[in-house]
């Protein structure tokens, strides 16, 4: 791969490298995309173009079937090519062949979104040939492209140019892997095949086809044009065929350009009307292909202003990044009825479905870059509503339920404990919500229905979880961890599902204060009510959370860390990916992860996690983390900065850039992975900047890898661009308004140019002790559970949760309202002292050992440094432990 940081180019021309090839030079935008295959289907992989939201559905076909299970198959079908043409020279075909063919170039330009090629052959022996191709979509009239084809000859020559249309033919691979597509389709059924004529020469073909089962219609249609004198034109059509149109004639050179017109109202049974076609025919005539050239132009300039990522230092990581921004602004839907599906427009993989990685992976770069785009995805989700109230009736629940995989908004996973039981999409849909409400301050879309989705999804949360002695708990649900299923309080889900309620309960008030006649409205349609949000608040302050006090990490869910870990004496090495060599019962026995779970809650809700717990689940659980999902890398990496990992962090952060184009997961012939290329945003962004946005404000801690020079990135934020750029000496911030941010514990108002050392100055630095240097609170348990043995109340592990970080009064208090008892005030008194008296009795048995992972180095290497340190706590008891643990000096 040859390396000019906004293209990419090459000169492969390899049946080994053929599908990854195509699937990075795939083009697109966001309407249609096509693969980057050659124009006359001649030497290739999967010569495939899609529409985004057409497909095509079968049936689901079970061996044991059960209620509510998905029903229909939907998967993006491959489209006709009308762009199709085929060179002819003295009457031989000239085509892309390894024996045949000199000097192959392939690029694709970021700047113009063309996608390029060109090749020398020799024919009859002496007779040489230059081939060029080009072709592109447009970013701004998104039903249309344009190809061209430069023929260029020593020596005047016969060339004949057939246009027709064809039908993909691809290979199906058949094996096991779930990832890639598995419907068997078949080609669509054309009629309306039309010759546009001028003159009694042929201009271009029209054509519909229509799906079998989704009773779905494309219409397409092309407009030719040459730069030589017609010789002769004919068009042909039989049943048995596509229509073809043969254009003659005799020169040295010849250019011959198409414009192409794809169009479907993506909604079953509708179609387009025949004036309308007529329209867009009338548009396609008067374009030329050098004016979609300059509107594309125009159009990634003003693109890259914004969206532009600069890295110093690694040349392969900027090209990188910029063809992953590239692909990701190229797949993605635009115009509310459509989304961001798993492999966009470049592949088959995943059938086309939309998950939540639209919400998690895809959104963050289209809200801080692209808020028209990252409303648009919104829009899709407000437009599916009614489909996943359906499916919430179905799985006999209250709400909505947003299906795990879909295109048309019903659910299409077949196998529900990696599929529907990740209950957690509602959260992601939900967060993504209101992450974009807090940013660009838009909040009309409320009124549009963003706020009927937070509503009925967090009444799904509601019905779905229940109070467990005073904890709202969710069983059986599956996290992002799809190693690990139908589990009970999946930290990850019910970190979100807190979020959520939270979020909603607060929309619901500003609505109430600031929208008045549109929140009756709205809350009347869908009878909701103030209990029903005060229920949601209980849910949230009282949601459950497995703790394990003597490792100090949440646990990924109840029973994770009672697993056994994997035994390689027993079973071997691990053999990559996991869930293409062991049944899921062997998985689900193990403490091994395909993806970041609660490590990926740590990252989307880092405020609401205190660092060192980040720290502490990072280290835990990232040598249980397989990495076999592409999700995952750019998680752990932005978790590693968070956690000081810079090294670490670094290696993760080239692993999510570099993954398509370099082939890491080795099946990018099936298609991009558009959450990987968003994540490759996120990794740089909330990675190495250490962005958060928490409550309206930028908070940034910028670490900047060794191996770097610098980076540079605008964030749109409430409409107003904030450019950062860091170096390893200095950060700055540029901003024409006032713009409150922090960097790292500094606040600052940016308004013109603010530069700040990148690097913190550390002076001290201050501990709290329990939870941190040690963790007290088994001893605590112990100290509780014998004055409520002695009384005869009811104490356990569960109610002792909730007595985390509150004081010795307010704690017997919880534990007097569990059992329905009261004490009078000297009771109390009594009762709190004998308690303590029998916990410090107790404490006599710390030592070392009972010291939190990472504390002690982490002293030490501070003392080194001459970094001094102090304990701040409110306990009367601190000096004692702070002895016990020999860390008094």
């Amino acid at each position: 791969m040859i390396h000019h940081s906004y293209m990419i180019e090459d000169n492969q021309i390899s049946k080994r490298q053929l599908g990854r090839l195509e699937s990075l030079y795939s083009i697109g935008n966001g309407h249609i995309g096509f693969r980057g295959y050659h124009i006359d289907h001649s030497f290739v992989h999967q010569p495939s173009l899609f529409m985004n939201g057409f497909y095509e559905t079968s049936k689901i076909i079970y061996g044991e079937d059960a209620f509510g299970f998905a029903r229909w198959n939907q998967t993006m079908v491959p489209l006709p090519d009308i762009r199709s043409l085929h060179i002819f020279v003295n009457g031989r075909p000239v085509e892309v062949e390894l024996n045949s063919i000199t000097d192959y170039k392939r690029r694709l330009d970021f700047f113009t979104g063309v996608f390029s090629y060109s090749f020398h052959t020799v024919v009859e022996s002496h007779i040489e040939l230059t081939i060029s191709v080009e072709t592109l979509v447009s970013m701004k009239n998104k039903s249309i492209g344009g190809a061209k084809v430069v023929i260029e000859s020593n020596q005047d020559v016969d060339i004949s140019i057939i246009q027709t249309i064809t039908y993909p033919q691809t290979e199906q691979e058949l094996d096991d892997d779930p990832r890639k597509q598995t419907a068997q389709l078949q080609p669509l059924i054309g009629s309306d095949y039309t010759f546009y004529e001028k003159q009694g020469v042929c201009e271009g073909i029209g054509a519909t086809f229509e799906t079998h089962q989704s009773n779905l219609r494309v219409y397409v249609m092309s407009q030719n044009s040459y730069s030589s004198r017609l010789i002769s034109c004919s068009s042909n059509h039989n049943p048995l065929s596509f229509p073809a149109i043969t254009y003659n004639f005799h020169d040295t050179k010849l250019t011959f350009s198409t414009l192409f017109f794809y169009e479907s109202t993506k909604e079953e049974g509708t179609i387009i009307g025949q004036e309308q076609l007529i329209n867009k025919r009338n548009i396609l005539k008067e374009y030329t292909l050098e004016q979609l050239i300059d509107e594309q132009r125009a159009h990634y300039t003003s693109f890259w202003e914004t969206h532009d990522i600069v890295v110093g230092g690694n040349d392969e990581i900027q090209q990188a990044l910029r063809l992953n921004m590239f692909q990701l602004h190229q797949s993605t839907g635009t115009d509310g009825k459509t989304s961001l599906s798993a492999k966009g427009l470049t592949g088959s993989g995943y059938e086309g479905h939309y998950f939540w990685d639209t919400e998690i992976y895809g959104m963050p770069f289209f809200t801080f870059s692209s808020p028209l785009t990252a409303r648009s995805l919104i829009s899709y989700r407000i437009k599916i509503l009614d489909k996943a109230r359906e499916r919430a009736r179905e799985m006999s629940q209250k709400g909505a339920l947003y299906p795990w995989r879909t295109i048309n908004g019903l659910e299409a996973s077949a196998y529900f404990p990696a599929g529907t039981a990740q209950y957690h999409i509602n959260a992601d849909i939900a967060y993504s919500i209101l992450q974009y409400i807090d940013v660009t301050k838009d909040y009309s879309i409320l009124l549009e229905g963003a706020s009927t989705v937070l509503f009925e999804t967090a009444r799904l949360y509601a019905d779905l979880g229940f109070f467990n002695d005073d904890e709202f708990c969710i069983h059986q649900v599956t996290g992002p961890d799809e190693y690990s299923a139908l589990v009970d309080n999946n930290t990850y889900t019910n970190a979100m599902v807190r979020h959520h309620f939270i979020g909603a309960a607060t929309i619901y008030e500003y609505m109430k204060k600031e929208y008045k006649e549109d929140f009756l409205t709205i809350t009347s349609s869908i009878n909701l009510t103030d209990s029903e949000i005060e229920y949601w608040k209980k849910a949230a302050k009282q949601m459950r959370f497995p703790f394990d006090p003597t490792l100090g990490i949440h646990g990924q869910d109840e029973r994770f860390l009672e697993l056994e870990r994997w035994n390689v004496q027993k079973k071997g090495e691990i053999k990559h990916p996991m869930l293409l060599h062991y049944h899921p019962l062997v998985i689900y026995r193990h403490q091994v992860i395909k993806q970041a779970d609660t490590v990926l809650a740590m990252f989307l809700l880092s405020h609401e996690f205190p660092r060192y717990e980040i720290k502490r689940n990072f280290d835990y659980y990232r040598p249980l983390t397989t990495g076999d999902s592409s999700l995952s890398a750019c998680v752990e990496g932005i978790v590693a900065f968070d956690c000081g990992y810079v090294d670490i962090g670094y290696e993760y952060l080239k692993t999510t850039i570099l993954m398509d184009l370099l082939d890491l997961h080795h099946n990018t012939k099936e298609g991009l992975h558009t959450a990987a290329m968003g994540g490759s945003w996120m990794a740089i962004i909330y990675g190495i900047a250490g962005f958060r946005f928490i409550d309206g404000v930028a908070h940034f801690r910028p670490q900047l890898p060794k191996e770097l020079d610098k980076i540079s990135f605008t964030l749109v934020i409430n409409g107003e661009p904030l450019k950062v750029t860091i170096t390893n000496e200095v950060t700055t911030y540029t901003s024409n308004k006032e713009f409150p941010i922090y960097h790292r514990s500094s606040h600052l108002t940016i308004h013109g140019i603010i530069s700040i050392a990148t690097a913190p100055i550390i002076k001290g630095v201050i501990f709290d002790l329990d939870g941190v240097i040690t963790s007290t609170d088994e001893y605590h348990y112990r100290a509780w559970k014998r004055l409520s043995d002695e009384h005869g109340w009811k104490f356990d592990k569960k109610l002792n949760q909730l007595l985390r970080g509150i004081s010795r009064e307010a704690s017997l208090q919880v534990i007097l309202e569990h059992n329905n008892v009261t004490l009078s005030s000297e009771e109390i008194k009594i009762a709190t002292n004998k308690k303590n008296e029998w916990y410090k009795e107790s404490l006599y048995e710390l030592d070392e050992k009972d010291i939190l992972p990472g504390i002690k180095e982490m002293l030490i290497d501070l003392e080194e440094k001459g970094i001094k340190t102090a304990v701040a706590s409110a306990s009367k008891n601190a000096q004692f432990i702070l002895d016990r643990l020999n860390l008094s000096s």
